[in-house]
C-alpha cells in the first residue's frame, strides 16, 4: 500500500464518510451527486486499495466494520478541517455584514461603546449593531447574543474570552466636600464620612467597597444608594458624600477638578474588562471585525 493518497482515494474517502453517516450507497450518492452504483464502487475501490473490508453489507442496511470505524474517525476529522479552511476563506472573501446582537454594561456603553459607533459604521458601514444596555448578566447563547462586555471576575461559562484590561476603581469627592470634612488617610476613616454606594440589579444589595493592604475595621455602612454608576458621579460633583467607581467613568471629572481622588494607594483593580462570545462565534466577520475595534477602544479608556 502506498504511502500517498491519489485523487481517486481521497473520492473514496469521501463516498465512504458520506455512506456511514448516510446510511446506505443511494443516500450518499443524493449527497454527493452521484449513482448509488458510483458511490458504492468508489468505496469498493478504496476497500481494495487498503486491503480491508470497511463496510458490512446486508439487503437492509450498511454499517462500518471495526476498520471502518477506525478510519470514519479520521476522515470525518480531516473533512471537518477543510471545511473549516473552505469557511474561513469564504469570510476572507467577503465584506463584514449583518446584524450583530450585543449586551454592553450601561455604564460602559454610554461613556465608551457607543461614542465609537459612529467611527465603526464608517469602517463596516454594512453591519447593523444591536445593543443592548444593561447591567444584568444576560444568557450568551440562551438568549442569541453574538458578543457581550463583562466586567470583573469571568466564571467558566464554556464561552470564548479576550481579556482587555483591569477593572480599574476610583474613590473619589468632590473638593468642596473635602474641604469640609476632611481628606480620609486610610480605609477606616471612612466610618467618619459620607460613602455613597452602587446597588447592584442582579441582587439588590449594595455593593462593597474593595480596597488593598489595610481594611477598615468593619463593613461601611452606605450613607446614600443609587443603582446608577453615571448617578453616582453626579452625586460626587455635587458634593454629597464619596463614592467608588470604575475609573474611565470618573477620569474626565478628575482632570477637570470637579473630582479629586483619595485613598490611591488603597483602592483596589476588580478583576477585567472583557469580550466574550460563543464558540466559534468569532470565526464570522462581523463578529471578529467588532471584536478587533472595541478591544482597542475600551483598552485606550481604561
Amino acid at each position: 500500500m502506498s504511502g500517498i493518497f491519489s485523487i481517486e482515494s481521497f473520492s473514496g474517502l469521501v463516498a465512504f464518510a458520506a455512506t456511514v453517516e448516510s446510511g446506505s450507497f443511494a443516500a450518499a450518492g443524493r449527497k454527493l451527486g452521484l449513482s448509488a452504483s458510483a458511490a458504492g464502487k468508489a468505496v469498493e475501490r478504496l476497500e481494495i486499495r487498503l486491503g480491508v473490508r470497511l463496510l458490512h453489507r446486508t439487503t437492509r442496511s450498511l454499517g462500518p466494520t471495526g476498520e471502518g470505524e477506525v478510519l470514519y474517525r479520521y476522515v470525518a476529522r480531516i473533512l471537518k478541517d477543510l471545511q473549516d479552511a473552505e469557511r474561513e476563506l469564504h469570510l476572507l472573501q467577503n465584506a463584514p455584514r449583518g446584524r450583530l446582537k450585543i449586551s454592553v454594561p450601561t455604564v460602559m456603553g454610554r461613556r465608551v461603546v457607543v461614542p465609537a459607533l459612529n467611527d465603526f459604521h464608517a469602517r463596516y458601514p454594512e453591519i447593523l449593531v444591536d445593543i443592548n444596555l444593561d447591567d444584568l448578566i444576560v444568557d450568551v447563547i440562551e438568549d442569541g447574543y453574538d458578543l457581550v462586555l463583562r466586567l470583573g471576575e469571568l466564571e467558566d461559562s464554556g464561552l470564548q474570552a479576550r481579556s482587555i484590561g483591569l477593572h480599574a476603581f476610583t474613590t473619589c469627592a468632590s473638593p468642596a466636600y473635602l474641604a469640609q470634612h476632611g481628606m480620609p488617610r486610610t480605609p477606616a476613616d471612612l466610618s467618619e464620612h459620607r460613602c455613597i454606594h452602587y446597588r447592584f440589579p442582579t441582587t439588590g444589595r449594595p455593593e462593597i467597597w474593595a480596597f488593598k493592604g489595610e481594611q477598615a475595621d468593619k463593613p461601611l455602612k452606605p450613607s446614600g444608594i443609587l443603582n446608577d454608576g453615571e448617578a453616582l458621579a453626579s452625586a460626587a460633583i455635587g458634593g454629597l458624600g464619596i463614592v467608588q467607581v470604575p475609573s474611565y467613568l470618573v477620569k474626565e471629572d478628575i482632570a477637570a477638578g470637579r473630582l479629586q481622588p483619595v485613598l490611591e494607594d488603597y483602592t483596589e483593580n476588580r478583576g477585567s474588562v472583557s469580550l466574550l462570545w460563543p464558540p466559534r462565534s468569532a470565526e464570522v466577520a462581523r463578529v471578529r471585525v467588532f471584536i478587533d475595534f472595541f478591544a482597542e477602544r475600551i483598552a485606550a479608556q481604561l
